[in-house]
């Protein structure tokens, strides 16, 4: 039997009185060229609650991709040495853009790198909250 592809998502969530939603957050392996190519494909009316510019240029500052477990080979779609960065990039690439074909809203994505600097220290709960709540009341992003 031929190996399958399957992925969980890192939380849905769903407010009273609208549709559910994607939450993601994206550690350092998820910024690469690969995403990059993802993201710039994006038509102009696909949504997103993140923002594509900020994700942009962390996939642009990377140098160097993750080795090991994180780049492995995964065939059959990504049979590359850098398999798993594809792998990853075309995953978070379907996240972003099938909700709104099922009429979820856009996906919320949060980054290693917005939240670093203070998720394991004193306030957090209270900056989480605020994030989340800036991310849930802006307008989707195109």
């Amino acid at each position: 039997m031929p190996p399958r592809e399957r992925r969980t998502v890192d939380c849905v969530l769903q407010r009273r009185g609208e549709p559910p939603r994607i939450v993601e957050f994206d550690e350092k392996q998820h910024f690469n060229g690969f995403r990059a190519l993802t993201i710039r494909a994006y038509p102009r009316t696909a949504a997103v609650a993140f923002d594509r510019r900020a994700w942009l240029r962390a996939c642009e500052a990377k140098r160097r991709l993750e080795g090991g477990g994180f780049g492995r080979p995964k065939p059959p779609l990504f049979p590359h040495e850098d398999g798993r960065h594809r792998q990853r990039a075309y995953r978070d690439a379907v996240a972003d853009l099938l909700p709104a074909v099922h009429g979820w809203c856009p996906t919320l994505r949060i980054a290693d790198f917005e939240v670093v600097g203070w998720l394991d220290g004193r306030g957090a709960r209270r900056r989480m909250e605020r994030l989340l709540a800036e991310r849930l009341l802006a307008e989707p992003k195109r």
